[in-house]
């Protein structure tokens, strides 16, 4: 595969290495993955978002919002998301139906048009999977959403670095310490989102206010949540 050449086997049995724990993780339950991808959906009003952990031969899909038809399972070259794990920052498809990602079959394409993601990578810097978003329309991505994703990448770090070392009786009560300071943020961003499609423009001052709004509510949510892990982490004596 050609992103494969982007880094050494050295680089790669290092990444595959850092990727094992949380492999196990993987099967042990799902529901932290779940959680994150319906959150970046919610985030970014996609119909589709998912979290993938990106193995030696092939990708997994533990969390998945909107795609019913994605296999767990894919091979490398059948995953954009494998493409995504090895670049720096954040990549983005505006519109892969005209500028299609020439890395991964064509039929692993055909069902989205707007790709975004950005690596998931542990605190020593090794991509272990990705946090994306799609959409079957074409649509931008702005340097503020791309702030938002990468954010985002990192508190699905966290969660999966706070799930290794909690009991398993304690991960629910971070989510609901969680849920309950970012409903109402998510209420307001679906009733701006709402908004801002009335407007004739994007570019009118009103639909540019409603924007602005969306991105502190985002900015806010991420907040609240890292504060919330950082939070459990204390309570569980650092890490």
């Amino acid at each position: 595969m050609a992103a494969a050449l982007l880094i050494s086997a050295e680089q790669e049995a290092a990444r595959l290495q850092a990727l094992k724990p949380y492999k196990a993780l993987e099967h042990a339950h799902n529901e932290v993955f779940e959680d994150i991808a319906q959150l970046a959906a919610k985030l970014f009003a996609a119909p589709m978002a998912q979290v993938s952990l990106v193995d030696a031969e092939e990708v997994t899909y533990p969390g998945n919002v909107g795609d019913p038809k994605l296999a767990s399972r894919l091979a490398r070259q059948d995953s954009i998301c494998a493409v995504a794990v090895h670049m720096p920052g954040t990549t983005v498809f505006s519109d892969l139906r005209t500028q299609p990602c020439h890395w991964i079959s064509k039929e692993a394409q055909k069902d989205f048009a707007f790709y975004a993601s950005h690596p998931i990578q542990t605190a020593d810097g090794q991509p272990i999977g990705s946090l994306c978003v799609l959409d079957k329309k074409p649509r931008e991505f702005s340097t503020n959403e791309q702030l938002i994703l990468q954010r985002l990448a990192g508190i699905a770090m966290r969660l999966l670095d706070l799930e290794l070392v909690a009991a398993p009786e304690q991960a629910p009560a971070l989510w609901d310490a969680i849920n309950g300071r970012i409903q109402l943020s998510l209420q307001r961003i679906e009733t701006l989102t709402a908004l801002a499609r009335w407007e004739v423009s994007p570019e009118t001052a009103t639909a540019l206010a409603y924007q602005a709004s969306i991105h502190e509510e985002r900015m806010l949510i991420v907040q609240d949540i890292e504060y919330e892990i950082l939070a459990a982490f204390g309570r569980l004596g650092g890490h």
